[in-house]
Formats: C-alpha cells, structure tokens, sequence
C-alpha cells in the first residue's frame, strides 16, 4: 500500500518536501489556507484549510487517511504537526516539545532549567520594565517577541534612549503578552542542521551566517561549512545536543541558532524543530554534504529512523542583495551573466513577499527576511570559492534607482551601466 503523507502548507517553502514525496513514491496531500499556493498543485491531494486549526486538520488527515504528517522551513504549523499527530498516534514531536521549541519563552526557561548554554533573558511587559533590565544587564541588550521566525521582532538595543523606539517596534509584532530581553552575546553566529529520533540526535552540518547591518539582525548570507576550528566546533555540538534535550525534541529535523562567544563559548540562540529556510537545508547543506536533509524529514514523518552520514566535503554559499539604501528601482541589469560564473545553482532577482524586481519595485530596510529583495546561490569545491563566487555575482548586477543613483548588488557605487532595461531571467 503506498503511503500517504500530509504536508502543512503549500507553499514555497514546503515545495521541496512535495517534490521529495513524489520521488519515494509516496502519496501526498496538501493543506494550505490560500487556494493559490503553488504546491495545492503540485501534489496528490490538495485542501484548502487553516493549518493552524488541529481540529480541521485532523478531519482531513482521516479523511484522507495519512501516514504521516509534517512541515518542512516554518515554525508556524509545528504545533498543530505534535497536536495532530498526538491524536491521530503518527509519528511527530510531543505538543510538550513543539510549545517549547516554537515559543521563545517556554524555550529559554527549557534552557535554563537544563543548564543549556544560553544568553540570560529576563520577561519584561512594559517599556519601564526593559529599560530597567536592560540596565542591570548592561547595554547592548537584545529585545524580541515571543513567537517568530525570520528575524521579525528581533532588535539590538545599543542605548537606553532608543529603548523606547525599540519596544514600540517589538509591540508592532507581538501587541500583548511578555518580551524577551537578553543580554547581547558578541561573536560569530552559526546555524546547525540536523535531525532526531526517538533515541539519537544526529548534526549534519554548521553553516556560518552573514548579517546585514543595523538594528535587526537580518541573515545577510550563509555558508557551508563552517569556518570555525574543530575544538569550536565540538563546543557548538555539545550545546546543540545540550538545547535537543532540554526540549525534548523527536522525530523531526531541526534548524539551531548559536552565538560564539570569544568569553564565554557556544551559546544557544534558539533550535526550531523543522528545517531551516534560506536554502540551507534544502540546498546549502545537499551541495557540501551531500545529505539531503528534506529526504530525512519525509522519512521521519512516517516514523523511519534514517542515518545521514556527509559523504561531500565541498562549499556554498548563499549571499543577499544589499543595495544599502531605500528607493524606487528603475533598471536593472547584469543578470544574464551570472549564469557564466561556475557553480551557479539559483539566481533569484525576486522578493518573497512582494515578488520579482522590476521597474516600480521599492526597496526598503530590511527589517525580517521578508524585506530582503533576491540572491544568488554559488557552490565550490571550498568554502572560499562559493563566497568568491557569491561576491563575483553580487558585484556584476547593476541596480539603478529612479533618482538616478546606480549601485551593484553589494551597494557599491556605479558609474557606467548596462543596457538600461529590466532583464528577465532565462
């Protein structure tokens, strides 16, 4: 009997989990609340539905009698998963696991009542509160709200006078309920990739991660593997290890954040019980590994214990555009000669939420991951070489500006332009 797999979303991020189906051989079937998503048509069986509603999902996982169930790069519908799958007896995280792994609040006291190496983070409710703290702490400070992904609501707060603007931003996410503020940890930050059972957790890869500039720290970038030493490596692992635990995570994929501090070593940021966005798990991590991280997690929703072992020792990297500026894009050139650059894997001229560049588009700060505005995806035979051939990219794109400013992809000024015409991509 083929298996029937239920996949939470439908959307761009979920597309890869019902490509991965299809090549198994195993049936699947798909709910979002948009009925234009693009993967209602990609799969077996679409529905159109909030996935955030256990109890509709539960009718249409028996109705359509599923073996599994399962999201793939979003921490939305993690809980409903646990819910779902408790109820149905599938295969999936505890609901215990899924509110500590999707709520920042449950996630550090889990931490801390571990002794999980973390920030120290205290709840505040009031903007008095967070200028209070924030002093016994000592600035810089970081403020977030409970609940998200993508960097929203996530702001470094530098001096007691920009408190106020911060808190106001972090309100604008999340209107009630407590905020987290912790104290600011220095150093690189990394992502690890990776995946547990019901008895073992496995890491797959450490990906370095590039940040734009300003208050919220926004992924400008990452690559793989990670440049750090063996030593600082193995510290990374034993506080991933550490953070797995403390949740009690379970037949799921993960995506952990860690701060390197120089003072105090390896600390958790958080760890999402699903695999992470950016093109990391679905494309980063298959190119310098070799792991094909969606495969694990289809397996893991039909209750397999897969082992994903590297067999690659290669890089890529993935780089965002950064025009370092605001505006009203014009023209923009150059894109057809990425595709000359060795190693090419994804050329996306295109926002996620607001779609692709073209004459009109508007360029804003980039605030969450939503804002970024496209990127380029190179792989290498090192880690040098895919940044190397990131930058080579981001350098040959030309935006101009309605006000005639012209910039490359990594904000530099340009003086002579392409042909001034919006390239489509071939």
């Amino acid at each position: 009997m083929i298996p029937s797999l239920l996949v939470l979303g439908a959307g761009p991020l979920q597309i890869p989990a019902l490509h991965e189906a299809r090549a198994l051989g195993i049936r699947s079937v798909a709910l979002d609340a948009n009925p234009a998503a693009v993967g209602l048509a990609l799969c077996d069986a679409p529905h159109v539905a909030d996935i955030l509603n256990p109890d509709k999902v539960e009718a249409i996982a028996r109705e359509e009698r599923v073996n599994g169930i399962m999201t793939l790069c979003t921490d939305a519908p993690v809980r409903t998963v646990a819910e779902v799958g408790e109820r149905m007896g599938l295969t999936a995280l505890t609901p215990k696991a899924a509110a500590r792994a999707t709520d920042k609040r449950l996630m550090r006291q889990a931490f801390a009542d571990a002794g999980a190496p973390s920030p120290e983070t205290r709840t505040v409710e009031t903007l008095s509160e967070a200028k209070v703290t924030a002093e016994a702490f000592g600035y810089p400070v970081a403020l977030k709200i409970g609940c998200s992904s993508g960097s929203r609501g996530v702001y470094r707060v530098d001096r007691g006078d920009a408190m106020a603007a911060a808190y106001e931003s972090c309100r604008s996410y999340q209107k009630e309920g407590a905020l987290l503020l912790e104290e600011w940890v220095d150093g690189g930050e990394v992502s690890v990739e990776g995946y547990c059972t019901d008895t073992a957790h496995a890491i797959v890869a450490i990906t370095d991660k590039f940040l734009f500039p300003g208050r919220s720290p926004v992924e400008a970038g990452h690559c793989q593997p990670s440049h750090f030493e063996p030593h600082i490596q193995e510290q990374i692992r034993e506080a991933v290890h550490a953070g797995l635990a403390a949740l009690g995570l379970t037949w799921c994929a993960f995506h952990a954040e860690v701060k390197v501090s120089p003072a105090k070593g390896a600390r958790l940021i958080e760890i999402g019980a699903r695999l992470g966005g950016d093109r990391i798990s679905t494309h980063l991590t298959p190119l310098s590994t070799g792991v094909n991280l969606v495969r694990v997690a289809v397996l893991l929703a039909l209750g397999e214990r897969p082992e994903a072992f590297p067999i690659l020792d290669r890089g890529a990297c993935v780089r965002y555009f950064d025009l370092k500026r605001s505006g009203v894009l014009k023209h923009l050139s150059g894109l057809r000669r990425l595709y000359g650059i060795p190693g090419a894997e994804i050329i996306y001229p295109a926002s996620e939420r607001d779609g692709l560049l073209r004459e009109g588009f508007i360029i804003g700060e980039v605030r969450s991951s939503l804002d970024r505005y496209g990127h380029v995806l190179y792989s290498g035979s090192t880690r040098e070489e895919a940044i190397h051939r990131c930058q080579a990219a981001t350098s040959m794109l030309q935006f101009e500006f309605e006000d005639g400013d012209c910039r490359n992809g990594d904000g530099l000024a340009v003086m002579e332009t392409l042909p001034r015409r919006l390239e489509k991509v071939p």
